[in-house]
């Protein structure tokens, strides 16, 4: 059985007008979340006139998500036979795109009026740019976190071993969003586009240029930090990565990775590690490694104690235990 198929629904392609952006989405188990960015996509306020071309691969779905998606005649849909990764599946659609830039778009997203042309704009008159990220909203118009500095020891620091609940409530709140943290700050305020080691991969237009010239995603990373290999691998290319905080996006975050989360807390702390030996220090490598074996042994402590006093049931030591066991696996099998 091949690998993929292409749907036969789609619209036929005409070659003589090249799309201004090549759309690609990709989707496990999550049809209406699929169906709700498409029909946002494709709405007149957002699409405004510009020449879209939308590619939808689908990681192996089983709730009628492939068949959502070909109801809308202007999609391309790849249909996996299993669920190959989420950098790889991009890649698909990366392949089998004709625009002139790329976006790679997360289906639990839903573009706003002139996001797509403010992101498009930036591109055109900043070519040396290879990465450009919108702002992306809470349903509730909040801004989240979606402009990061590379990663650090401290932030994962924070990660592992977050700040007591007996620290003041404000005092956790600025550290979450600090720099320390590695966070930029994106108040309502800031208005103008500013310069970013990296962003949330939900939504980022791809430079076709810098794309054909570095390439996409890596393959190895079934999961999370491909946008800070891709940031990474495109910066020492000498290209840039920027916000623009006037595109936005809305972004429910976490859909997909909800419906298998012990799975995909290895994929992080896999994918985490990777980008650790590949582009930083034997260090900060056996630094990150420390503190992750560390954290794990806490847990143990914290899963032990817990028992002791009744605090924590049978079931959810086995659980946490499980994922422990897990983690320090991953660690000392490298």
């Amino acid at each position: 059985m091949s690998q993929s198929t292409i749907s036969t629904s789609s619209v036929q392609e005409n070659h003589n007008e090249r799309p201004d952006l090549s759309v690609i989405i990709v989707s496990w188990n999550v049809r209406d979340l699929l169906v709700q960015c498409l029909a946002a996509l494709f709405s007149p306020e957002v699409r405004d006139g510009l020449k879209l071309e939308v590619i939808v691969v689908d990681n192996a779905s089983t709730d009628d998500s492939t068949e959502a998606a070909c109801g809308f005649p202007q999609v391309k849909v790849v249909q996996n036979c299993h669920n190959i990764g989420y950098g790889r599946a991009n890649n698909q659609g990366f392949q089998a795109a004709h625009g002139r830039h790329l976006l790679v778009l997360n289906p639990d997203t839903m573009p706003q009026p002139g996001s797509l042309e403010a992101l498009l704009r930036f591109a055109d008159s900043h070519p040396n740019t290879g990465i450009i990220s919108p702002r992306l909203l809470n349903p509730d118009g909040s801004t989240q976190s979606a402009a990061f500095n590379f990663p650090t020891l401290p932030m994962y620091a924070l990660d592992l071993f977050p700040v007591p609940r007996f620290v003041p409530g404000r005092i956790r709140y600025w550290l979450a969003r600090s720099e320390l943290n590695g966070r930029y700050p994106q108040g309502p305020r800031r208005a103008h586009p500013f310069k970013i080691d990296h962003p949330l991969g939900a939504c980022m237009l791809i430079n076709g240029e810098a794309y054909r010239q570095v390439g996409g995603f890596d393959p190895r990373l079934f999961m999370y930090s491909e946008e800070i290999d891709l940031a990474l691998r495109y910066g020492e290319a000498g290209w840039q990565c920027w916000q623009v905080p006037v595109a936005r996006v809305v972004h429910l975050g976490g859909q997909s990775t909800a419906q298998a989360p012990e799975r995909m807390q290895i994929e992080l702390w896999r994918s985490r590690l990777y980008i650790y030996r590949r582009y930083y220090t034997p260090f900060a490598q056996f630094a990150l490694t420390g503190l992750l074996l560390l954290a794990q042994a806490r847990e143990a402590l914290l899963i032990l104690f817990g028992r002791m006093i009744g605090r924590v049931t049978r079931l959810e030591a086995q659980r946490r235990g499980r994922m422990a066991r897990a983690l320090a696996r991953l660690v000392l099998s490298k």
